[in-house]
């Protein structure tokens, strides 16, 4: 018997946690038959470069081991981890580690796609902080759910994501559903709020408070006010607003006439 399988089999709990991250594969064969083996000790050894798809199935097959998360996280983010066992426990993962998966290039697409999928379904039933916590650093395939949350502080949070694109802002702009706070969030954010299609979706929403419409209208340029003046559905108020501005950029009061002379 090779004297490193022998080794692993042997060693005490103590040895194990010192070795296993670095150890050669032939040690890491015989200390899965080592009763000194635990899901903690199981955790280092996924972290060993040497690991093989085979022996990752010789573990998943543990039911023992298999019960603490920490080891169904680990296989699941192994890339080396065959792809029928990391779907199976996938679902197992909280979303953290479900942002991780999906982040995770090193990872099968379907793996990815898979754990996006989760995470969108269980959004709804995470706490307001854990929704702020994802919206920041969501990945593509979950940033398209999180638009529709109605919670402005959520809302924030996923407009300091750097994936999010204009394309979603104008989602979060132009949703008949949106709330009125969701869009004052959105007319207030840095990066978005200068976006002339945001602004001019953002104009023509009925939920806009009627305060941050007239201050936008306001910065508009002249082409876009036509538009608006002419564009069906526009809050009347805003109308109003846009053709007065229009009459007052083209007759400006206290201006010169050109038939005055002066």
């Amino acid at each position: 018997m090779d004297p490193s399988f022998e080794a692993g089999r042997t060693a005490p709990a103590e040895t194990l946690a010192l070795e296993l991250a670095t150890a050669p594969l032939v040690f890491l064969e015989g200390a899965l038959a080592n009763p000194a083996m635990q899901p903690r000790l199981v955790s280092i050894l996924l972290k060993n470069h040497t690991v093989t798809g085979q022996l990752i199935v010789r573990i998943s097959a543990r039911r023992e081991w298999l019960k603490a998360y920490e080891v169904k996280a680990a296989i699941v983010l192994h890339p080396k981890t065959p792809r029928a066992v990391a779907m199976n426990l996938v679902q197992f993962l909280w979303w953290r580690d479900l942002v991780k998966v999906g982040d995770d290039t090193l990872l099968a697409p379907p793996l990815r796609r898979a754990a996006e999928r989760i995470l969108s379904l269980r959004i709804q039933e995470l706490a307001l902080g854990e929704k702020i916590a994802l919206a920041r650093i969501a990945s593509r395939g979950v940033i398209h759910v999180l638009t529709k949350q109605e919670h402005p502080m959520v809302i924030r949070a996923l407009l300091q994501n750097p994936r999010l694109v204009e394309e979603d802002a104008l989602v979060i702009a132009s949703a008949r559903g949106t709330p009125s706070g969701v869009l004052q969030t959105l007319a207030e954010d840095a990066r978005f709020s200068k976006r002339p299609s945001v602004q001019k979706a953002l104009v023509q929403n009925h939920a806009t408070p009627a305060a941050t419409a007239l201050r936008i209208v306001q910065g508009l340029g002249a082409q876009t006010l036509k538009e608006l003046a002419r564009a069906p559905h526009v809050p009347t108020l805003v109308k109003v607003a846009v053709q007065r501005i229009l009459d007052d950029r083209e007759h400006p009061q206290g201006g010169s006439s050109p038939a005055s002379g002066i």
